[in-house]
């Protein structure tokens, strides 16, 4: 339903208040309905489909020949188990920021991936000399000729992301590698799983083991002793051979001084040995378990690339990509009268300030189009 509103000065009078509103709002950007036409834009794109068409061939052409270069990859897996107990009071700790996790998490698998992503094993598996059987033919490769590359640090990062290390909920990890030989990813898996192995039996430091070094030392000077007093006391009875008929008591007192002293060493000799042998048996159960449910597979199938799904990708991103061209050309070469000229002019003077190396191509570009259309 029209209103008739009068403007007491007599200025004017709007025919409704909504055209009244439209029109202020219009003046103030520039911008009025009529500049977004659906239909306007959807006949720009039939009228220059040639190029569209042209260019979207050519893009997914150039795709197509570049995947078709890309040789295929490989991706063996492999999953470990979680190791060690934990209680669930100290996941809370954990979760609540309360702190113990390092003591918690010694003898447990908590700590596989980061190992397996440490530098150290990095290294270790970049140095291997890999040697498999590909199609009957006998490869021998390290990942340096395999990737081509002689920078350490290139090479960490190119094997950073040929591989992958993730870990769920449970705790699972699991661990995969991709190259071009499916024997290949799998000797690399089970290089990281070796060398993880190797870390854990060797290099990582445990309290037993600690403890276990500590007493064997302790044993050692404990023998020594043991020994200087057994000497001690033969010597002492050799030069008083006579001891058991007299009855002199400072030869009694020093001969049950030595004896109560080799006495005493013994005992101690005992003890360290028992919890030595004790500590040896702690090392073995304070080792985190390497338990691997999933061997590294051998892949039958290749994991990458997705040809098709790339070409259709790249097919739609070049459609978009030109169609965009076009209707931006389109746009700021509109040619009106009236107040929506200046409005275009505008946006086409704002554009060429801000973007002017991308405003001259775009003027070729649209130069050219409209060239080959007239022609």
């Amino acid at each position: 339903m029209r209103k008739k509103i009068t403007i007491k000065d007599g200025c004017c009078d709007a025919e409704d208040e909504n055209d009244l509103l439209n029109n202020h709002a219009g003046s103030e950007t520039g911008i009025t309905g009529s500049d977004v036409n659906l239909l306007e834009m959807i006949g720009h794109l039939f009228k220059y489909k040639k190029i569209i068409a042209a260019a979207v061939l050519l893009i997914m052409l150039a795709a197509t020949v570049k995947v078709l270069l890309t040789p295929n990859v490989y991706q063996s897996r492999a999953t470990i188990l979680p190791s060690g107990q934990v209680d669930k009071l100290s996941q809370l700790k954990r979760l609540a920021g309360l702190g113990g996790s390092q003591a918690e998490g010694e003898n447990s698998s908590e700590l596989f991936p980061v190992i397996l992503r440490s530098q150290l094993i990095r290294d270790a598996v970049l140095s291997k000399t890999y040697s498999f059987t590909h199609k009957d033919e006998k490869v021998t490769i390290t990942l340096k000729d395999h990737l081509g590359l002689d920078n350490p640090d290139a090479l960490r990062v190119q094997l950073r992301d040929m591989t992958s290390i993730t870990t769920d909920n449970n705790g699972i990890i699991k661990l995969a590698a991709t190259t071009t030989y499916p024997e290949l990813s799998q000797a690399v898996v089970k290089e990281y799983l070796a060398q993880l192995e190797n870390y854990n039996m060797h290099k990582r430091r445990s309290r037993a083991k600690e403890n276990a070094a500590y007493l064997s030392r302790q044993l050692d000077n404990t023998k020594k002793d043991l020994a200087l007093a057994e000497d001690r006391l033969e010597q002492f009875q050799l030069v008083n051979s006579d001891w058991a008929t007299g009855a002199d008591p400072t030869i009694i007192k020093e001969l049950g001084r030595l004896q109560r002293e080799v006495e005493v060493k013994s005992q101690t000799q005992l003890f360290l040995m028992q919890e030595h042998e004790i500590a040896r048996l702690n090392i073995q159960r304070d080792i985190p378990i390497v338990r691997v449910l999933d061997e590294p597979s051998l892949p039958t199938l290749k994991s990458g690339p997705h040809r098709k799904i790339i070409v259709f990708l790249s097919g739609m991103i070049a459609f978009l990509s030109t169609a965009f061209v076009i209707l931006l050309l389109e746009a700021l070469g509109k040619k009106k009268r009236g107040p929506d000229k200046e409005s275009y002019r505008y946006l086409h003077n704002s554009f060429s300030q801000a973007f002017p190396r991308t405003d001259k191509v775009i003027n070729r570009i649209g130069r050219l189009a409209r060239e080959k259309v007239n022609a």
